[in-house]
Parts: structure tokens; sequence; C-alpha cells
């Protein structure tokens, strides 16, 4: 459905983990370059742009921390360290060299995968692959609007951002701790019932237009 490539820069000197890494984003919107020192990840951003860089810390030439803060990256470019490293300072310290992420190994490929796209949304408002086309359901996420058989449906931000999540997620299920991360910002604590409480407005709120958008979906 979003056929937008984002080019990713992985900077990690684990050779198992970046492979399987880079192999689980190359299977959606992603083109990740793997690197595993400063020296080449420089080269990399020399020779190509890149829409997010993925960066451990402990690298064999030098600290991701001061690598990032030197190569003084524009601020619109995503950094997220992805590290074993789960002390406070350590975490402090990497959110203040600029960094958007601080992610503590081992993490689960689909919460990583959540958190690159929520930053890429941010960094990237107005991408080409903004809009999905389903049958007779338009939805445009650069202006957060949704046509369903050519009549444009009034969405608050909040409602268009729900159902954008999951028709972007196609028939595919989706853990709570996604969701979380995702809709609400934050990880899912085992107790917050903030995502629950937001589908369950909008299925109140919506649910004969949902029920019609689905039997269209898959009748097709």
């Amino acid at each position: 459905m979003n056929e937008t490539k984002f080019n990713l820069l992985l900077i990690e000197d684990d050779q198992p983990l970046a492979e399987l890494t880079k192999e689980y984003l190359d299977d959606f919107e992603f083109v990740t370059t793997w690197v595993e020192t400063g020296e080449e990840a420089r080269a990399a951003l020399n020779a190509n742009s890149f829409d997010l860089i993925i960066c451990d810390v402990n690298l064999p030439d030098i600290q991701g921390f001061e690598l990032i803060e030197q190569l003084a990256l524009p601020v619109q470019l995503p950094v997220l360290f992805l590290t074993a490293l789960s002390d406070n300072d350590s975490q402090i310290t990497g959110l203040n060299s600029g960094a958007c992420d601080y992610i503590v190994k081992p993490v689960e490929p689909v919460l990583l995968l959540a958190r690159i796209r929520a930053h890429l949304r941010h960094s990237h408002p107005a991408a080409a692959g903004d809009i999905i086309h389903i049958g007779d359901l338009k939805l445009d996420n650069l202006h957060k609007q949704m046509d369903y058989n050519d009549v444009n449906i009034k969405l608050t931000n909040q409602e268009f951002e729900l159902i954008w999540f999951f028709v972007a997620h196609g028939d595919n299920v989706i853990s709570r701790e996604v969701i979380f991360l995702d809709l609400i910002g934050r990880a899912y604590d085992g107790v917050d019932r903030s995502a629950d409480l937001r589908v369950s407005r909008f299925r109140k709120k919506w649910n004969p237009l949902v029920k019609r958008i689905v039997y269209r979906i898959y009748s097709q």
C-alpha cells in the first residue's frame, strides 16, 4: 500500500544482530545500509542521504555518543541509539548527544519497527507514500483526510491517526505494545488503558461507517 522507500543507516558491529536487523527492516518500506565502525559511517554519510540512523554505542573505533556529536547531523535526521547499556547516565548522555530515541537491547523487532516509523512520520510528514487507496477508501496522511466513496468523512486528527494506523497494518495482528508506541507515544506498562479507550471511543462513534468500509474492503 505504501511504496515510499526510506534509507536507513545501521551502525552496528555485532554481525549476527546487524544481519538479522537489516533483513527484517528490508522486508518493509526500508533500504538498510549496514556499517560496523564510525569511520565506515562517515564514509556512508558522505556518499549517501539517509532518512534515519540506528547507532550502537560500543563501536570498535569510537563511542556512538561521540560519533553522533562529531557528525553534526541536521536536526531533521532522526538518530536512534540501539545498545545494551541500560543505565540512566548512558540514556541521558545518548539523548543529550542529539539522539531522538534510546532503545535498550534486546528489543522485539516489531517494537523497533514501530519506533522507526513513528520518528519518520515526524521527520517526513509529506512523504510520497502518505496516501493509501483501498477500494473506495482513500486516506491522505499529509492532510489528515479520509474519503469514502468520494465523500469526505470529517475526522479529528486523533481519529484519523487511529484508522490510518490500522489500515496501514493491513490484516496483521498488532500487539498492545506496538499500539502504545505508535499511537500513544510511550511504552505499554501493562496497566495503562489509554489505547483501549481511544479505540473504544472511535468504534462507538464510527461503528456503522467502519462496518461498511470493512465489508467493502474484504468483499473485493
